[in-house]
């Protein structure tokens, strides 16, 4: 097995090192091949110079580099796409996941195909908490999506999976429902969440939020409505 670690940044020049050095001490316990790849996508601090610095010294880090800024879902999307391993694991480069729980969520794996990581505690500020509060009755209400914490750091999942992502913009907090749409099998585990020790969250509760989100769930609603996954992938015969 090889695991693939994918990490987007943006503007997290104090978190950088602390990140990468937790990653690469829990995967050297796991005793398997790895990379880690990582996206700098449009830092306008040093963020986009510590990573380059570190690829030089770590030999299984690769990086890539975003002209400007895109987005968490534009920096995963790059990063699958580069990304060789058989299970692929997603976290923030904001140092707050704990990567000490990665071990226990690759426990589920031969039972389901993918597994979340649901912050039990969060440590984040009241706008952001707020904010995801209000996306998930929304979700819930259009969608029908009870599943709490969607956009959870820690993501592990199978490679074969990735096929049932849509490369649209906040994409990574409906990873759990396009799942659930196609049939996959996933389990949510408890993890740790800290506080930020460097910088602040890029979230913030604007118009142009909860017009970004509106403009998703229609579009979720919209495919749900249109969606033939769950309908041929159960009942499908091979006859060869």
């Amino acid at each position: 097995m090889k695991i693939s670690v994918i990490i987007p940044f943006f503007n997290e020049e104090g978190n950088v090192d602390f990140v990468l050095r937790e990653v690469r001490e829990v995967l050297a316990t796991l005793n398997v091949n790895f990379e880690i790849v990582v996206i700098d996508d449009g830092s306008n601090d040093a963020t986009g110079s510590l990573l380059k610095k570190a690829s030089e010294q770590i030999a299984e880090l690769r990086v890539i580099a975003h002209p400007r800024n895109y987005g968490q879902s534009a920096g995963l999307w790059s990063g699958f796409q580069i990304a060789t391993g058989d299970v692929i694991i997603t976290m923030d480069g904001d140092g707050q996941a704990d990567f000490h729980d990665i071990p226990r969520m690759l426990d589920f794996l031969p039972q389901y195909t993918a597994v979340f990581g649901q912050r039990v505690k969060r440590h984040d500020p009241l706008h952001k908490l707020i904010a995801t509060q209000v996306a998930f009755i929304l979700r819930r209400f259009v969608l029908g999506d009870d599943f709490r914490d969607t956009s959870g750091p820690l993501k592990v999942m199978k490679r074969e999976v990735l096929q049932y992502l849509i490369p649209i913009r906040n994409f990574h907090c409906f990873i759990p429902f396009l799942f659930k749409q196609a049939g996959v099998s996933y389990i949510a585990v408890d993890i740790n969440h800290r506080p930020r020790i460097w910088g602040k969250t890029k979230y913030c509760l604007t118009k142009f939020y909860f017009l970004a989100m509106a403009t998703d769930l229609l579009f979720m609603w919209w495919y749900r409505k249109r969606n033939i996954l769950k309908d041929i992938l159960p009942n499908m015969e091979r006859i060869k």
